[in-house]
């Protein structure tokens, strides 16, 4: 792990930009980076484990975390993805209290940490970051409050439309293509995602791809008529 200085600044943007600094200014959102530690991590290393003591706060600047929730059966859920500029561990502003998820890097990931006695020590001098930190926690627990009302009221093409469409808000670029959904996701991510087996969410995917209305290659998928998937909302 490396200490960030001056020449890395330059290139976490991302993490300069990231909604925990609203309200900050340049100067103050540099002192946040130069406190923080820069963590590399490999596609498949676990980064903090559901149950354990949250000791950290981060921020991812470049790759992807899925966060997994497991059941008492054992089984893991997909809770949601976390992108370049979004925070992870924002629990550990709370105090003592474990992680709620389990985060898992999806492709090679760099981050910028802050332990939880550096965290506390800069929220005394920045009390608005506090306030961020708890309106995108808030902002997370309303999507999955969404997410549960969308598996009691809507059909399986309605979750998987709903699911491509707030995958698209997140993590959407413009390409000649169509609209680019940047992060990684595999047909079982989607059915987890979407509540629903992954024959269903396969058969579903290939009848929209057969009619034009996406297109999946290498773990990525371009929406093509963004307007006719919408209409599968109603």
């Amino acid at each position: 792990m490396d200490t960030y200085n001056g020449h890395a600044v330059a290139r976490s943007d991302s993490v300069l930009r990231s909604r925990v600094f609203d309200g900050l200014t340049d100067a103050e959102r540099a002192a946040w980076l130069a406190a923080g530690t820069a963590l590399e991590l490999e596609r498949g290393d676990t980064l903090a484990r559901q149950g354990e003591p949250a000791r950290q706060f981060s921020i991812v600047e470049t790759g992807f975390l899925k966060l997994l929730q497991v059941t008492p059966d054992g089984v893991e859920i997909i809770v949601r993805f976390v992108g370049s500029g979004e925070p992870f561990g924002g629990v550990v502003a709370l105090g003592d209290v474990p992680y709620p998820v389990t985060a898992v890097a999806i492709q090679p990931s760099r981050l910028v940490a802050w332990s939880r006695d550096t965290l506390v020590d800069l929220l005394d001098n920045f009390p608005l970051v506090r306030t961020n930190i708890m309106r995108e926690m808030t902002s997370h627990m309303t999507d999955a409050l969404t997410r549960v009302r969308e598996l009691a009221s809507a059909s399986v093409e309605q979750r998987l439309a709903h699911t491509l469409l707030r995958l698209a808000r997140q993590y959407g670029r413009r390409t000649p293509e169509g609209l680019t959904i940047e992060q990684p996701l595999t047909r079982q991510d989607l059915a987890e995602l979407t509540g629903a087996t992954l024959y269903t969410v396969s058969r579903t995917l290939s009848m929209w791809e057969h009619a034009g209305l996406l297109q999946s290659r290498r773990r990525h998928i371009v929406l093509l008529a963004v307007k006719k998937i919408e209409q599968k909302l109603a």
